[in-house]
């Protein structure tokens, strides 16, 4: 008898083979594809780091400077900062704040960099660069607690009559792509303890 057709058992086994296949290609790409995400999403945390490094870094080296007081607001924190260029230190008004975009509402933390001058007027424009993109951003410093005791508590606001700056400002966070929130605490060793 001469076949000319497969017969059903051997359909079946080659259906069978051809699922496996298929699958073990679907999951391969699929690990891939994860090991690919996280590896994005560990690269966007780094930059976050370095970031808050670079703040801290900032932060530590900032001085008091009676013509342009260290100012903070819960959405924003001003302070001098000396940078050699050329060098000679010139000084810098540093501002960390939050900067929407109005076109595609996207949100960054943005470092805006002013060249101190006494006449704001003879200023050159604030150099701006984004830091990294944020949902929300709330800075806090470090006040006394009212009953004398020791330790702090953390208040929203750092006027610039305290004359000092703070001996710790607190940067909570929220990310793009994040529902967490993040907190970061930075001690300036020359600032002081507000009060109220």
């Amino acid at each position: 008898m001469k076949r000319n057709a497969f017969t059903l058992i051997e359909l079946v086994i080659a259906t069978v083979i051809l699922a496996v296949i298929v699958v073990s290609i679907c999951s391969a790409f699929s690990v891939g594809i994860k090991a690919w995400r996280r590896g994005n999403e560990g690269q966007g945390l780094q930059k976050v780091r370095l970031a808050l490094l670079k703040i801290q870094k900032e932060l530590r080296s900032s001085f008091f400077f009676s013509r342009a007081a260290f100012k903070g607001a819960s959405s924003e924190i001003i302070f001098p900062l000396s940078i050699p260029e050329e060098n000679i230190e010139k000084i810098y008004i540093i501002t960390y704040r939050m900067d929407e975009n109005k076109d595609t509402g996207a949100r960054n933390l943005v470092r805006e960099k002013r060249l101190f001058t006494e006449n704001p007027q003879d200023g050159k424009e604030a150099i701006k660069e984004p830091v990294f993109p944020v949902k929300l951003i709330a800075f806090k410093y470090a006040y006394k607690l009212e009953d004398g005791s020791n330790g702090f508590e953390w208040q929203d606001s750092w006027p610039e009559t305290q004359n000092n700056i703070p001996s710790a400002v607190k940067i909570s966070f929220q990310l793009d792509n994040s529902d967490e929130i993040y907190n970061k605490a930075i001690f300036i060793p020359q600032g002081a303890l507000g009060t109220r």
